[in-house]
């Protein structure tokens, strides 16, 4: 009966050991979203860029925000500018976590994954210059955000989020009929990262989104709308436990330059220009046991099955 008492107590030992030693991979998830866009202009029907002084009426605003989160803990920023006061909304950066990354303000370079570079939500937002000239200052508007979101924490279940986005809206009517060129370059990047021991239900994503649109607001219809795909659906890249590994989206950084043009514009009509640029990255993970442990464990219960076995008989 003593030896039957000692093994239990041994085996049940050696169980509780093998429980509090159990440990979990290190599983990483990430997603990061960049996008630039760089001088980006409005240009008149004979390719120049238009001025202040080529609208009967001008009025709006340049709006930016910047949130980042992790697991409920929130990071936010906003700013708003006139579009005729010559200040540019910028956002400082935001992050929250337990492991904020060391960036620089307007720090728009990717970071080098696997593995993922911490545990946060991360977001910034830069915009220089004007998508019309004002006074002396020539036309051509800067406008970069970023948003990241890792997991890298020997935690069970954590999670980060990001989401950070420029928007200029501004009323207008031209001093005579004219059509309106858009031009810009843009500079897309996205990826999602999912090791392969993180657990069920382990995601990241990460994806842009870049449009421009006017309305006539007389009839509030829209008489223009441009959203290129380069810069929306095909930046969407995902990643999960069941399809693990890194996934990028313009990888080499090619640099897409775009143009498109209104019909005509009348002039004494009142329209309402509307610019979008947002990027949002999510990440998710669940830790699962470490496979040396798991046999720990595994080996602990048979031995106490075992013993239970030999006290019945």
């Amino acid at each position: 009966m003593n030896i039957i008492r000692k093994g239990f107590m041994v085996t049940a030992a050696a169980v509780t050991l093998g429980l509090a030693a159990m440990g979990s991979a290190q599983a990483d998830t990430f997603a990061s979203a960049i996008l630039d866009i760089n001088n980006f202009r409005l240009l008149n029907g004979a390719g120049v860029a238009y001025s202040a002084a080529d609208f009967a009426t001008l009025s709006g605003t340049n709006d930016a925000h910047a949130t980042a989160s992790w697991n409920g803990i929130f990071a936010n920023g906003a700013d708003s500018q006139p579009i005729l006061s010559g200040i540019q909304p910028n956002v400082p950066r935001q992050c929250a976590g337990p492991s904020c990354p060391v960036l620089g303000e307007n720090n728009f370079n990717r970071f080098v994954v696997p593995p993922s570079p911490g545990t946060f939500g991360y977001a910034d937002q830069a915009l220089t210059g004007s998508v019309i000239s004002i006074g002396a200052v020539p036309a051509g508007a800067h406008a970069q955000t970023r948003a990241d979101a890792a997991t890298a924490a020997n935690e069970n279940i954590t999670s980060g989020n990001s989401d950070v986005g420029t928007s200029t809206t501004f009323a207008f009517q031209l001093g005579q009929s004219d059509t309106m060129t858009v031009a810009f370059d843009a500079n897309p990047y996205t990826a999602a990262f999912v090791s392969g021991d993180a657990g069920a239900t382990s995601n990241a994503n990460a994806r842009l989104s870049w449009s421009i649109n006017i309305v006539d607001l007389s009839t509030n219809t829209s008489v223009f709308s441009f959203a290129p795909s380069e810069l929306n659906a095909e930046s969407n890249v995902s990643r999960t436990d069941a399809d693990p590994g890194l996934l990028e989206y313009n990888a080499a950084g090619q640099v897409f330059s775009f143009t498109a043009t209104t019909p005509l514009l009348t002039a004494g009509t009142t329209y309402q220009i509307t610019i979008q640029h947002n990027t949002l990255a999510n990440a998710l993970q669940q830790e699962v046991p470490e496979p040396a442990t798991l046999a720990i464990v595994a080996a602990g219960l048979l031995s106490m099955s075992l013993v239970s076995r030999r006290r019945k008989s």
